[in-house]
Protein backbone atom coordinates (compact mmCIF):
# COMPACT_ATOMS: atom_id res chain seq x y z
CA UNK A 1 0.00 0.00 0.00
CA UNK A 2 2.83 2.33 0.95
CA UNK A 3 4.46 1.47 -2.59
CA UNK A 4 1.30 2.47 -4.25
CA UNK A 5 0.85 5.61 -2.28
CA UNK A 6 4.28 6.52 -3.57
CA UNK A 7 4.09 5.83 -6.71
CA UNK A 8 0.48 8.02 -6.34
CA UNK A 9 2.60 11.05 -4.86
CA UNK A 10 5.07 10.92 -7.40
CA UNK A 11 3.20 10.76 -10.39
CA UNK A 12 1.29 13.50 -9.65
CA UNK A 13 4.19 15.76 -8.68
CA UNK A 14 6.57 14.54 -12.15
CA UNK A 15 2.80 15.34 -13.89
CA UNK A 16 2.52 18.77 -11.91
CA UNK A 17 6.47 19.67 -12.80
CA UNK A 18 6.10 18.87 -16.54
CA UNK A 19 2.80 20.69 -16.99
CA UNK A 20 4.15 24.09 -15.58
CA UNK A 21 5.70 24.91 -18.56
CA UNK A 22 2.89 24.45 -20.90
CA UNK A 23 0.57 26.25 -18.96
CA UNK A 24 -1.47 28.33 -21.52
CA UNK A 25 -1.94 32.36 -20.99
CA UNK A 26 -5.38 33.63 -19.58
CA UNK A 27 -5.01 36.63 -19.97
CA UNK A 28 -2.17 39.87 -20.91
CA UNK A 29 -0.29 39.68 -18.13
CA UNK A 30 0.36 35.91 -18.48
CA UNK A 31 1.23 36.71 -21.98
CA UNK A 32 3.36 39.60 -21.13
CA UNK A 33 4.98 37.41 -18.30
CA UNK A 34 5.85 34.87 -20.49
CA UNK A 35 6.97 35.92 -24.18
CA UNK A 36 8.33 39.35 -23.04
CA UNK A 37 11.63 39.72 -24.56
CA UNK A 38 11.29 36.20 -25.52
CA UNK A 39 13.68 35.20 -29.01
CA UNK A 40 12.21 32.11 -30.63
CA UNK A 41 14.94 29.40 -32.21
CA UNK A 42 12.32 28.47 -34.82
CA UNK A 43 9.17 28.79 -36.51
CA UNK A 44 7.09 26.41 -34.87
CA UNK A 45 8.10 27.83 -31.81
CA UNK A 46 6.97 31.55 -33.18
CA UNK A 47 3.58 30.34 -34.63
CA UNK A 48 2.58 28.75 -31.44
CA UNK A 49 3.57 31.39 -29.23
CA UNK A 50 1.43 33.49 -31.64
CA UNK A 51 -1.34 31.35 -31.56
CA UNK A 52 -1.20 31.39 -27.90
CA UNK A 53 -1.21 35.38 -27.52
CA UNK A 54 -3.96 35.73 -30.44
CA UNK A 55 -6.07 33.46 -28.60
CA UNK A 56 -5.95 35.68 -25.67
CA UNK A 57 -5.82 38.90 -27.27
CA UNK A 58 -9.34 37.59 -29.36
CA UNK A 59 -10.74 36.70 -25.64
CA UNK A 60 -9.41 40.16 -24.38
CA UNK A 61 -11.63 41.54 -26.99
CA UNK A 62 -14.83 39.86 -26.34
CA UNK A 63 -14.19 40.61 -22.92
CA UNK A 64 -13.70 44.47 -23.63
CA UNK A 65 -16.57 44.58 -25.81
CA UNK A 66 -18.72 42.81 -23.03
CA UNK A 67 -17.80 45.91 -21.06
CA UNK A 68 -15.21 44.90 -18.84
CA UNK A 69 -13.12 47.49 -17.98
CA UNK A 70 -9.55 45.89 -17.08
CA UNK A 71 -9.94 43.99 -20.78
CA UNK A 72 -9.89 47.49 -22.31
CA UNK A 73 -7.06 48.30 -20.55
CA UNK A 74 -5.41 44.88 -21.58
CA UNK A 75 -6.58 45.60 -25.05
CA UNK A 76 -4.90 49.06 -25.33
CA UNK A 77 -1.70 47.75 -24.17
CA UNK A 78 -1.87 44.38 -26.29
CA UNK A 79 -1.00 46.21 -29.77
CA UNK A 80 2.20 47.34 -28.49
CA UNK A 81 3.14 44.53 -26.88
CA UNK A 82 2.36 42.67 -30.13
CA UNK A 83 4.30 45.39 -32.18
CA UNK A 84 7.81 43.79 -30.39
CA UNK A 85 7.53 40.41 -31.97
CA UNK A 86 7.45 42.15 -36.25
CA UNK A 87 10.94 41.81 -36.65
CA UNK A 88 10.68 37.64 -35.60
CA UNK A 89 7.67 37.79 -38.19
CA UNK A 90 10.06 39.46 -41.13
CA UNK A 91 12.85 36.71 -39.89
CA UNK A 92 10.31 34.26 -40.19
CA UNK A 93 9.03 35.24 -43.74
CA UNK A 94 12.49 33.73 -45.45
CA UNK A 95 12.31 30.54 -43.33
CA UNK A 96 9.25 29.13 -43.38
CA UNK A 97 6.69 31.31 -45.57
CA UNK A 98 4.41 28.55 -46.22
CA UNK A 99 3.39 28.20 -43.09
CA UNK A 100 3.35 31.96 -41.76
CA UNK A 101 0.77 31.87 -44.84
CA UNK A 102 -1.17 29.14 -43.50
CA UNK A 103 -0.73 30.69 -40.12
CA UNK A 104 -1.93 33.94 -41.25
CA UNK A 105 -5.13 32.85 -42.78
CA UNK A 106 -6.11 30.83 -39.81
CA UNK A 107 -5.64 34.31 -37.70
CA UNK A 108 -7.79 36.01 -40.27
CA UNK A 109 -10.33 33.37 -39.73
CA UNK A 110 -10.33 33.65 -35.97
CA UNK A 111 -10.73 37.28 -35.84
CA UNK A 112 -13.60 37.59 -38.21
CA UNK A 113 -15.45 36.45 -35.66
CA UNK A 114 -14.25 39.57 -33.36
CA UNK A 115 -14.81 42.00 -36.20
CA UNK A 116 -17.29 43.66 -34.71
CA UNK A 117 -16.36 44.08 -31.69
CA UNK A 118 -12.84 44.72 -32.48
CA UNK A 119 -14.03 47.90 -34.76
CA UNK A 120 -16.16 49.18 -32.03
CA UNK A 121 -13.36 48.68 -29.48
CA UNK A 122 -11.16 50.73 -32.02
CA UNK A 123 -13.49 53.30 -33.21
CA UNK A 124 -15.36 53.70 -29.73
CA UNK A 125 -19.14 54.88 -30.01
CA UNK A 126 -18.79 56.72 -33.53
CA UNK A 127 -22.01 56.06 -35.33
CA UNK A 128 -20.55 55.71 -38.75
CA UNK A 129 -23.81 54.57 -40.50
CA UNK A 130 -23.95 57.90 -42.16
CA UNK A 131 -20.47 59.22 -42.33
CA UNK A 132 -19.22 57.12 -44.34
CA UNK A 133 -20.58 56.59 -47.72
CA UNK A 134 -19.33 56.96 -51.39
CA UNK A 135 -20.78 56.83 -54.70
CA UNK A 136 -20.64 53.61 -56.67
CA UNK A 137 -20.31 56.23 -60.01
CA UNK A 138 -17.02 58.21 -58.56
CA UNK A 139 -15.78 54.39 -57.55
CA UNK A 140 -16.31 53.22 -61.08
CA UNK A 141 -15.00 56.45 -62.82
CA UNK A 142 -11.99 55.96 -60.45
CA UNK A 143 -10.99 52.54 -61.86
CA UNK A 144 -11.29 53.60 -65.01
CA UNK A 145 -9.03 56.37 -65.09
CA UNK A 146 -6.50 54.25 -62.84
CA UNK A 147 -6.89 51.39 -65.91
CA UNK A 148 -6.49 54.54 -68.58
CA UNK A 149 -3.35 55.73 -66.70
CA UNK A 150 -2.04 52.37 -66.47
CA UNK A 151 -2.63 51.90 -70.39
CA UNK A 152 -0.46 55.01 -71.14
CA UNK A 153 2.24 54.35 -68.71
CA UNK A 154 2.77 50.64 -70.77
CA UNK A 155 2.17 51.98 -74.10
CA UNK A 156 4.85 54.58 -73.00
CA UNK A 157 7.49 52.14 -71.84
CA UNK A 158 6.76 50.30 -75.02
CA UNK A 159 7.86 53.24 -77.34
Amino acid sequence: MKKVLLFAISAVIILGLSSCGKKKAENFADIKAKYEGKTFANCDEYIEASTEIIDVYIATIKKAAEGDEAAKKEFEEFTTFMENFDGDETKFQAECPEKLEAFEKEVEKKLEAVFPQLMTLVLGDMDLGEDISWDEEEVAVDEEMTEEVAEEVVEEVVE
